[in-house]
């Protein structure tokens, strides 16, 4: 009784604050979570006798988030009373009659991704209902969750510590508190990721336009994220758009300290700008940025071109030729 008593609690104190936070609908991976958490902590609290407006603005973002995905679901089953047979009649419609006809239907529409990651979100959520140190259904979810990370292509450091905390058997508030926090930043994760996906896929395609507008996305979530700054600037770069290009690659400058990866991308960043200050006939801020990308990488036979050429076109004939024989001796050819 002081579990369930707790778990009311908690579950109403997360509700009205909005944990589980609705972001770009776009995000077709996002309303899968958002749909199988949302689904699962209304039919939660409501067989655990949670306060009933809270309980139907839980269904109504189930069952706005389902609407997102072309999916209806049937109301909440009604209840007998009895608080074995009402857990047990909410287990039967999360798992048997929302649970498995959505992830088939997700499967269908979206693929093996979105019905992995509704699986997850709808069964960790659960472990509020029956987590218990060692028990087999708690080591059976957490085998749902350890199985199905994979097709999600998502991080497995967004779960890790929760599979952690259930293989060393913590308490259950460990667990609940590491479950809220899943639930309430899983939803712009995933959607930023997935915005990232589709910038990277459509610029491999070049589609240059649709890669920005992904990118776009990814910022408006995230705008501390180099990476996305560095997406969209090489998509503006393409468009010849270099006064945005030039504003995203500085950017990303000035982020390059968060990601290990775009630190190691800093030649190319500073070539790009560079070229790009080139192209407005910005020619000591190209200058500048071109000699960094140089500093970085000394064989970086591109730079030696591109600032050779810059040099050209100031009238430096000196510093011209010898960057671009040094540009031609790095990579024979790139000159012609």
């Amino acid at each position: 009784m002081k579990r369930r008593f707790c778990l009311v609690i908690v579950l109403s104190a997360a509700f009205a604050s909005g944990v589980v936070a609705q972001v770009n609908s776009d995000s077709k991976k996002r309303l899968a979570w958002e749909l199988g958490s949302n689904l699962s902590l209304s039919a939660i609290l409501y067989a655990e006798n949670g306060d009933q407006a809270l309980v139907n603005r839980r269904f109504a973002a189930a069952r706005t988030a389902a609407g997102g995905l072309g999916i209806k679901i049937p109301d909440l089953p009604a209840k007998a009373g009895d608080r074995i047979k009402d857990s047990a009649t909410i287990l039967n419609f999360l798992l048997a009659r929302t649970g498995t006809p959505i992830g088939n239907i997700l499967q269908q529409n979206l693929g093996p991704e979105h019905a992995a990651i509704f699986e997850i979100a709808l069964k960790s959520n659960i472990l509020l209902m029956l987590y218990g140190p060692g028990e087999s259904t708690t080591t059976t979810i957490a085998n749902v969750i350890r199985n199905r990370r994979p097709t999600t292509k998502l991080p497995n450091a967004m779960t890790d510590k929760l599979l952690q905390l259930i293989d060393r058997q913590a308490t259950y508030a460990e667990v609940k508190s590491e479950l809220f926090t899943i639930h309430e930043f899983a939803p712009p994760f995933i959607a930023v990721i997935e915005f990232n996906d589709n910038g990277e896929n459509f610029y491999a395609s070049k589609d240059y336009v649709a890669s920005a507008a992904e990118f776009t996305k990814a910022i408006a979530i995230d705008a501390t994220g180099p990476e996305y700054y560095f997406g969209r600037a090489r998509a503006y770069l393409q468009l010849e758009k270099h006064v945005a290009a030039i504003a995203d690659y500085s950017k990303v400058i000035q982020l390059k300290g968060s990601s290990a990866t775009v630190a190691r991308n800093l030649p190319l960043v500073y070539h790009n700008r560079g070229l790009c200050y080139g192209l407005i006939s910005k020619n000591p801020l190209a200058i500048a940025d071109l000699t960094n990308a140089i500093k970085l990488k000394p064989d970086y036979a591109s730079a030696y071109k591109v600032r050779g050429l810059v040099y050209k076109r100031m009238g430096n004939a000196k510093l011209s030729n010898a960057d671009l024989q040094t540009a031609e001796r790095l990579q024979p050819g790139i000159t012609k």
